[in-house]
């Protein structure tokens, strides 16, 4: 984040204080249909659209530094590996071989030479292309050169790896993200390294699982014992650039701030800044280390969750330092996310069953929920516009028909 912007957001998050108000969301209570978290259609469309269309996060570059390092997709809905090859140049494919479709790297190699199909020795070059077939004899007149993986659109863009679902498609980054890609450059991403990534599965729908991130009402009762004490008092200030949006949640100690000189802010020092990058990430900036938590839906109320913690390795050194980060870790993982966030959001869910609630009404600090929720439906309807109002989920206000 450019330092202007971090004092534009910290003079907001000051006012914002001295008021004891969020910045203004959708400024009206609106209701959410909890059909959206059910309805196996609505997922289906989704899938079509949301996860088909848009590019997606795959991980951090420190991951792909060397020739033959790679990422693996954790989702076997869209089975793709990136790698850095021989030649420098970061490549993305389909996990897939062109024989029978067998999945080609596991996950367990080291570095890749070469990709080698486990089920009949097939090999490709990390460029794709087909090398050679084992006992060629038994494909005559088979064209090598119509039967490489099939390529996908990959791009580093301010330390992370962004990947498109769709081959072909083209992805500006810059013009996605807008600002709040400034922020991710700004922010020096490229200069951290993984501690650790954990995925588990959860049985909640994606979209509620990613909006227990989107609003402070209930950190001082969920999160009574854990981040309350963080943020006592504390307010949020956003932004929103096409589909994404930033959210900075002022700390206890942000009137602190106004003991020192403007120009020597540091943002991090006073709040904890969070990116939803849609359409499944939710990034967390800490005050020194950073959180990337993505989403994938295997149903309407089962989800996979990745998290994986990023820092700089010049401020966690040997044994003490990897101690602090397995704190940290375990406090913001297992405590915070797991046991209490996604904990109720599987309650939830499964109080969804039982009909109690039609819809779910949103206060005015819960409007970024409505927000999230409205460029998942405009995505939607971009990309499939035939799609009636029924199947997109629908917002609405308070009492009033149904937003389009």
């Amino acid at each position: 984040m450019k330092h202007e912007v971090q004092v534009e957001t910290m003079r907001t998050l000051l006012s914002l204080r001295e008021r004891q108000r969020n910045q203004d969301m959708l400024d009206e209570v609106v209701q959410l249909p909890v059909r959206i978290y059910t309805d196996a259609d609505i997922l289906r469309q989704e899938m079509a659209t949301v996860f088909r269309h848009y590019p997606m996060l795959a991980g951090h570059a420190s991951h792909v530094r060397e020739a033959g390092s790679y990422l693996l997709s954790d989702w076997a809905k869209f089975p793709y590996v990136v790698v850095r090859g021989q030649d420098g140049r970061l490549r993305a494919f389909l996990n897939t071989c062109r024989h029978r479709g067998a999945r080609i790297v596991s996950g367990k190699e080291e570095r890749l030479k070469a990709f080698v199909c486990p089920f009949h020795g097939w090999t490709y070059g990390l460029d794709g292309n087909l090398r050679s077939v084992t006992r060629s004899h038994n494909f005559p007149g088979l064209d090598c050169k119509q039967y490489g993986l099939h390529e996908l659109p990959v791009i580093e863009h301010a330390g992370l790896i962004w990947i498109h679902p769709t081959p072909g498609a083209r992805m500006d980054l810059p013009a996605y993200l807008g600002p709040i890609g400034e922020d991710l450059q700004h922010f020096g991403l490229d200069d951290l390294v993984s501690y650790r990534k954990n995925t588990v599965i959860k049985h909640a729908n994606w979209k509620l699982l990613i909006k227990t991130y989107l609003e402070g009402y209930h950190v001082p009762f969920l999160h009574r014992e854990t981040l309350s004490r963080a943020f006592h008092r504390g307010v949020i200030a956003h932004l929103e650039h096409g589909l994404h949006i930033r959210l900075a949640a002022a700390r206890t100690n942000v009137l602190d701030a106004l003991q020192v000189d403007s120009a020597s802010w540091r943002i991090l020092d006073y709040a904890s800044v969070y990116y939803s990058l849609f359409p499944h990430t939710f990034f967390i900036m800490h005050p020194d280390y950073v959180s990337i938590n993505s989403f994938y839906p295997e149903a309407p109320d089962c989800t996979i969750w990745t998290h994986e913690m990023l820092y700089r390795a010049t401020e966690f050194k040997g044994e003490e330092g990897q101690a602090a980060l397995a704190k940290r870790f375990a406090y913001t993982n297992d405590a915070v996310f797991d046991n209490e966030d996604f904990a109720v959001a599987e309650h939830v869910q499964s109080g969804l069953l039982y009909g109690a609630n039609e819809f779910h009404t949103l206060g005015l600090e819960e409007g970024l929920l409505a927000v999230f929720q409205q460029n998942i439906e405009r995505a939607m309807m971009q990309h499939k516009p035939s799609l009636p109002a029924g199947e997109r989920g629908g917002v609405r206000s308070h009492g009033l028909p149904e937003l389009s």
